[in-house]
């Protein structure tokens, strides 16, 4: 008889969606989720997609980056190394959150609304 974890987990569980939630000390909105199939650990992450420019701040602050996978059904934490830091981007990378000390100032830009016009609709 298999254990109903793992029938769970063969099944496609969704074990390791990242899920949205509020940091345990400083209350600051987090994306929490495992890094990884076996042997993962928790990731949390500043919900913020970062620049190049922030991802650089925030490895020399000594924080680990992520992708922001997408999945068929869920979203999923996956740690940047160095080989993916130097290739061109696939997925929106956060940096883990360290409270008190977010990295904003390097977020990616919000694309422009293309459908909006410069006249009233009056």
């Amino acid at each position: 008889m298999i254990p109903a974890w793992l029938q769970r987990t063969r099944a496609g569980d969704t074990s390791r969606a990242a899920t949205l939630r509020l940091c345990r000390k400083c209350r600051a909105p987090v994306i929490v989720g495992l890094d990884a199939d076996r042997a993962a650990r928790t990731a949390y992450c500043d919900p913020t997609p970062l620049t190049e420019l922030g991802e650089a701040v925030a490895v020399m602050q000594n924080r680990r980056t992520y992708d922001l996978m997408s999945g068929p059904s869920r979203k999923e934490l996956s740690p940047r190394e160095a080989d993916h830091i130097r290739k061109p981007r696939l997925y929106p990378v956060l940096a883990e959150h360290k409270c008190g000390a977010p990295l904003a100032a390097f977020a990616v830009p919000a694309p422009a609304r293309q459908d909006i016009d410069d006249e009233p609709p009056f």
